[in-house]
């Protein structure tokens, strides 16, 4: 089951690169970046505890109740403070940060879970019934599933998408008010973008990509060599195919152009992106291992030896590789020549864990209406002539509409968002909050954002 942990407010990025992770002309990356710690969930039931990133460090804190039971960890909603899990007895946990005290259940009898990238949870029941939770408020869709979903993807509106299992593969597009449309699927690995506007099958010969809002319009892209898994990268940008033969095939997702292939050492049975774009974490299907790449480069560096977990191996936003190995949970610095072990916390891999840009000193990293609207007032107060102003940019595309339609999202969110046109060919349509006054003012408000930023500063 593929589901999207639930870090719209935590850690998901929406920064792009059309070269890997590399920086824009004109843009500098900030020095600093949201505070993070590693929040440890007891599969058997108990106290929770949190960890400081990258050592693996006991931070002192822990919850001040005990934990029922964990099937898995669903992720964090920052806006509200709550961790929610899904427990032992098919309910929905609801762990409350600030007050670390587990919240009154939020759903029972269920069993698939997927998350939307504003952090609407969806929930599938016994009975395939669907709800929506907005702001722990349900919403019960009209219709139900036709059968029990093999993935499910939250979009960008309110609308479920769910492959299901077995023969007969098909997709189908679920609105709480309105009947499902259902698409036949060829068979194969599934992957959606974060916001969950298009979809892509790797079917063997070919990678099927469907629009949600235009299902019955799939476009096929031949692929030679036996495409075997399919990712997005976090921005949406770009996709990558792994092939039978032993190497990922890089795909423009605009243009469905073939922009790169990175060699491995073997073929691939899955891929998996850390939340920034920086790391390809590649499972080969021999082995309990990883092969990292770097996609700055587009160059496999190093294997690893690891145990693939729904949680784990990620990459944190102090660029720390955490994975279950041999019973235990390892931090690797990939800051430093070699990645060096920075930590380790023995006998804990059969436990849930979950990075956060929290902390017990910060509280709950959010970002809304009035924060936007006194940063604005001190931009227009300050009177600084447009040169001089500073922006957060959290995203870069060569796709004008794709900028546009996201800086609309924003300001519905209640952030200063605006669309920045290039200056070069080189360039791409920024999508930036501000602009602010001066630069402290920027990454005030971008630590407040509780993710990874940039700074940017139109040249003068």
């Amino acid at each position: 089951m593929h589901t999207r942990p639930l870090l719209a407010a935590a850690l998901a990025v929406l920064v792009a690169c059309r070269s890997g992770s590399q920086p824009y002309r004109g843009l500098s990356v900030a020095t600093t970046t949201p505070p993070s710690s590693l929040l440890r969930l007891p599969a058997a039931g108990g106290t929770a505890q949190l960890y400081r990133l990258p050592k693996l460090e006991p931070w002192g804190w822990r919850s001040a109740a005990p934990l029922p039971a964990v099937r898995r960890a669903i992720g964090a909603d920052l806006d509200l403070g709550v961790v929610y899990a899904l427990g032992s007895k098919n309910d929905v946990i609801a762990f409350d940060l600030l007050t670390s005290r587990p919240r009154p259940q939020l759903a029972g009898g269920v069993r698939e879970v997927a998350v939307g990238p504003d952090g609407t949870l969806f929930t599938v029941d016994d009975s395939l019934r669907v709800v929506q939770f907005v702001r722990r408020n349900p919403v019960h869709f009209e219709s139900k599933l036709s059968s029990r979903p093999r993935d499910l993807y939250g979009t960008r509106g309110p609308a479920l998408l769910a492959i299901s299992s077995g023969q007969g593969a098909a997709l189908t597009v679920l609105h709480s008010d309105d009947q499902p449309v259902k698409v036949p699927l060829p068979p194969g690995d599934a992957a959606s973008t974060f916001w969950g506007d298009l979809l892509a099958v790797a079917a063997d010969t070919a990678v099927v990509l469907i629009d949600p809002d235009r299902p019955d319009q799939t476009v096929s892209i031949p692929v030679s060599g036996h495409a075997r898994a399919v990712l997005f990268s976090p921005s949406g940008h770009r996709f990558y195919v792994a092939r039978r033969e032993g190497s990922v095939l890089v795909f423009n997702r605009f243009t469905r152009e073939q922009v790169g292939e990175i060699k491995l050492p073997g073929p691939a049975a899955s891929l998996r992106s850390d939340p920034f774009g920086r790391w390809l974490m590649v499972h080969p299907p021999t082995s309990d291992s990883l092969w990292l790449v770097d996609l700055a480069r587009n160059r496999f560096v190093r294997g690893f030896k690891a145990d693939w977990a729904a949680d784990l191996p990620t990459v944190t936003n102090q660029q720390a590789l955490l994975l279950k190995q041999g019973g235990d949970v390892i931090a690797f610095d990939l800051t430093q020549n070699e990645f060096p072990e920075s930590g380790r916390v023995k006998g804990g891999s059969g436990d849930f864990w979950l990075p956060l840009a929290w902390t017990p000193e910060t509280g709950t990293a959010s970002i809304g209406p009035e924060v936007a609207a006194s940063d604005s007032q001190q931009t227009d107060s300050a009177g600084a002539a447009p040169d001089n102003r500073v922006y957060l940019q959290v995203s870069s595309s060569q796709n004008k509409a794709w900028s546009t339609e996201l800086a609309r999202q924003l300001e519905q969110q209640g952030l200063p968002a605006s669309v920045l046109d290039p200056h070069s060919p080189d360039e791409g349509f920024r999508v930036v909050l501000g602009p602010y006054p001066t630069r402290e003012a920027a990454e005030s408000t971008g630590r407040r954002l509780g993710r990874p930023f940039f700074i940017y500063q139109p040249d003068r």
